[in-house]
């Protein structure tokens, strides 16, 4: 039986297995539960309630480890490590190799660590992790889908069984897959959707018609400026450019969307996010 592996990313570092980083511990594996809360409204005189909307919640991911050590020097200098791992002021990004082209980033807890009886030569315990988004990520970006290969992707990750999708267009119609469990909204939800985009034209307005979000950069453009749409921010290369659009912003649903172009005489846009998952 293959043993688990968990491999953690801090800041700018390379990724690593964290097996690698102390002698004798060993990835037990993580078994998170999703949270969620349901707002529900009392309407006086009225039986029941009202859902409001639903939000998912931050939650915990505990990873369970074996360390075995051969004495109690040996075992000082591993708990140092481990607590130097896991007593990290950024975020970690960690995957399994169970699930490994999906990510999350938590934030660590120090854990408690002591020999499992006395005199014992080995320990089990489990690391908190913080999840504060409460999502898992695919772990590259939309736009770098086809650099990678089916082979870099996984089951589960809501991909069409026909081929990976496309995310750069240079037509005026066109259609976005959002592999997402849920819908990507850079507006109300503060999710992770860039949109870079050429157009030569009197303006540009982007409109995803199976929700009906829109959004129009409506300065004139020769087609060598590159337009970034960043959540709800604008840039025009590289500045702020935000004056120049309706302060629209553009919703993926799940799986298909049909998006249409009009005003610009020619394109080259790119859709670029992470897929979340729950």
């Amino acid at each position: 039986m293959q043993k688990p592996k968990l491999y953690m990313k801090i800041g700018d570092e390379a990724e690593f297995d964290i097996a690698d980083k102390v002698k004798g511990l060993k990835y037990l594996g993580d078994d998170s539960t999703l949270a969620s809360t349901n707002q529900l409204l009392q309407v006086p005189g009225i039986d029941g309630a009202v859902d409001q909307y639903k939000t998912y919640s931050n939650y915990q991911v505990p990873a369970k480890f074996f360390l075995r050590f051969g004495n109690w020097q040996d075992y000082k200098l591993a708990k140092h490590q481990i607590n130097r791992l896991f007593s990290s002021r950024e975020k970690i990004r960690i995957r399994t190799d169970t699930e490994p082209a999906m990510v999350r980033f938590v934030v660590p807890n120090p854990p408690e660590i002591a020999p499992a009886e006395p005199e014992a030569h080995y320990t089990l315990f489990t690391e908190n992790f913080d999840n504060p988004s409460g999502y898992r990520y695919s772990l590259y970006r939309s736009d770098s889908l086809n650099s990678y290969g089916e082979d870099e992707w996984q089951l589960g990750m809501n991909l069409p069984s026909d081929g990976l999708p496309n995310y750069h267009f240079k037509s005026n119609s066109f259609k976005v897959y959002n592999a997402s469990d849920i819908t990507i909204d850079p507006y109300k939800q503060k999710h992770d959707l860039r949109i870079l985009f050429k157009f030569n034209g009197p303006q540009m307005k982007l409109t995803n018609t199976t929700n009906g979000t829109s959004y129009t950069y409506k300065k004139a453009s020769n087609g060598g400026e590159q337009i970034i749409l960043d959540g709800i921010t604008t840039t025009l290369n590289g500045k702020p450019a935000s004056a120049n659009t309706d302060y629209g912003t553009i919703a993926l649903e799940p799986k298909w969307n049909n998006i249409n172009v009009s005003g610009a005489v020619s394109v080259d846009i790119t859709f670029s996010f992470p897929f979340i998952y729950l």
